[in-house]
């Protein structure tokens, strides 16, 4: 059974409690909210849950142009940038998808460090638990979409509203996720002072996945090092434990974004099933046929040690599509950021890597009894069991991309002359809204 710790989206919350304290009928001033209004103190949870909103919408939108350039979805539709990045044209800053989905990044960023400024403030005045607890879930919300960013992002430009910054350029993305680790090293401190303990998890596991991305990374850049892919991060394998101390080495944990119709919908999920722009790669899924591919009536992904239908794909699909293999149109289907699973994948990896073959085979086993699966026990081999392993359980969660670089995988619809296949390892980029309202990007700034 997968225990969920469910992040529920709120929107106009903010807005909702600022102006409860209004007088709606004072004709002079009947729905004016500025700014200034998020910085009363009654307002602080509303703040919070407004930059949870706007980083579950960053991450839906941002993630299905990432994957459509992976093998977990392909382009069935109309719409032909779709087509490009599925081709592995990832680098055009003209693509209407990416750039849709840049300023999403940009927003939940910005609105992330100023609710960490604003409840910093609230907390030197009320030191209270509550208050302390809006912080750190401040601090929690700011680390996942530095990590975000740093996941999918080739370069990021840290602009303050109207006012540009300079790009940080593509060899100092690693700092993103440094980044990340400050934040999350807050929220993770202030989480365990104030008692709560779900969120500390949530923190801790969080901070593993951005330390074992920043060595991932550090795998794909400058270019990927295939001879040499697995990752070892002490930090991220010590944070992973401790997750898997507290939830229970066998206990099927996550943590996941969930979007519904009283809070945002999940367009990613919209666009593959209501609109059927995108699909499931058929070397997971087995649709109805060539006419139908957005409707699924099996798991092409098999177990290579018991033969079957892999477990997890079977879950993930029927999670994401609504049903038992159904196309509901589904709009609001959960992403998961983080669960138990990550944490035995990060401990597996690091003690592969450090020769401690025992223990890889140990947290293999640990998520494989979670599916109620045959003990891995040297069936194929351990890069084999690794890479599978992986494949499955982080399906949908934004890191396919960097593991097929690192493994030296190919997508069959790959072209010659795209970026991923000419550059490999390169990431999203800075799109032409950036670029044209950012003087560092566009030459114009003065003096």
């Amino acid at each position: 059974m997968r225990i969920r710790a469910l992040a529920r989206a709120s929107v106009a919350v903010a807005g909702i409690a600022v102006l409860g304290a209004c007088d709606i009928l004072d004709v002079e001033n009947p729905n004016n909210l500025v700014e200034e209004s998020i910085e009363n103190p009654a307002a602080a949870s509303a703040v919070v849950n407004g930059t949870l909103s706007l980083v579950s919408g960053a991450i839906s939108s941002m993630w299905e142009p990432y994957l459509v350039a992976t093998d977990e979805l392909y382009w069935i539709g109309s719409r032909d940038a779709w087509y490009e990045l599925d081709q592995g044209f990832i680098g055009n800053e003209f693509n209407e998808f990416t750039d849709a989905a840049f300023p999403s990044l940009g927003e939940a960023r910005w609105m992330a460090d100023r609710s960490i400024g604003i409840l910093e403030n609230h907390v030197a005045n009320d030191p209270s638990n509550d208050m302390r607890t809006d912080l750190a879930r401040a601090n929690l919300y700011a680390g996942v979409i530095y990590m975000i960013i740093g996941e999918v992002q080739e370069d990021f430009a840290f602009s303050d509203k109207t006012t540009e910054a300079p790009p940080v350029g593509p060899t100092n993305m690693s700092m993103v996720f440094d980044e990340a680790i400050s934040r999350l090293d807050e929220a993770v401190s202030i989480a365990a002072s104030v008692g709560n303990s779900e969120l500390e998890t949530r923190a801790l596991a969080i901070r593993a996945r951005a330390k074992f991305s920043k060595a991932l990374w550090g795998k794909i850049k400058p270019s990927p090092n295939t001879s040499a892919p697995l990752v070892s991060a002490s930090g991220a394998a010590a944070d992973a434990a401790s997750v898997v101390s507290r939830v229970g080495t066998t206990v099927d944990w996550s943590w996941d974004l969930e979007y519904s119709s009283a809070t945002i919908s999940n367009g990613f999920a919209g666009n593959v099933n209501s609109r059927q722009e995108n699909a499931f790669d058929p070397s997971v899924a087995e649709a109805a046929s060539s006419d139908r591919p957005f409707d699924i009536v099996g798991v092409a992904l098999m177990d290579p040690v018991d033969g079957v239908p892999d477990p997890v794909i079977t879950t993930k699909l029927n999670e994401f599509k609504g049903g038992e293999f159904t196309n509901t149109g589904n709009g609001f289907a959960p992403l998961s950021l983080v669960d138990a699973r990550m944490m035995h994948l990060i401990l597996a990896e690091d003690a592969l890597a450090g020769g401690d073959t025992g223990g890889f085979t140990t947290h293999i086993n640990h998520i494989r009894a979670m599916d109620g699966l045959t003990d891995f026990s040297g069936q194929i081999s351990n890069m084999d069991m690794l890479m599978h392993t992986r494949r499955v359980n982080t399906f949908l969660m934004g890191l396919r991309l960097m593991d097929m670089y690192r493994f030296g995988l190919t997508d069959g619809l790959w072209q010659g002359g795209s970026d991923i296949v000419s550059s490999p390892g390169t990431l999203l980029p800075i799109t032409i809204i950036e670029i044209r309202a950012n003087c560092y990007l566009n030459g114009s700034c003065s003096g």
